[in-house]
């Protein structure tokens, strides 16, 4: 059996086709969430590796007036144990632990957010 200019054609669009499936899959997105990061008042006030979130960890952030936030991690994710502010929002807003994901406390002027090369999964939801 004789191999045709087309058959040498098609073959070089599938293995071209299975080599950017594999690469889209296992090498591009084989990263993960790399740090999550506090900043106050826009500045940075911590990066951490994910990798050292292995056990509990607590920060405590005091503000004048006799305010202050507490921030818990671990390797599940992050959230807002204790806030003193007005309404409490930050602390609502639950656990995150992805790319994407943050938590903002607006009278105190902090933010908390993961970073990392992952695309999240969903790019808007509308209601």
């Amino acid at each position: 059996m004789k191999l045709k200019k087309g058959d040498i054609i098609i073959a070089v669009i599938l293995i071209a086709a299975v080599g950017f499936w594999f690469y889209n899959n296992y090498v591009s997105n084989n990263t993960e969430v790399n740090n999550l990061v506090i900043e106050v008042n826009g500045s940075t006030y911590k990066k951490i590796p994910v990798k050292e979130l292995k056990k509990e960890q607590l920060f405590h952030i005091e503000f004048e007036n006799n305010r202050h936030i507490d921030i818990k991690a671990d390797e599940t994710g992050t959230w807002i144990e204790d806030v003193i502010c007005p309404d409490k929002l930050c602390q609502k807003t639950g656990v995150i632990n992805k790319v994407g994901q943050n938590i903002v406390c607006l009278p105190n002027k902090v933010v908390i957010y993961y970073e990392g090369n992952v695309v999240p999964e969903v790019d808007n939801v509308a209601y």
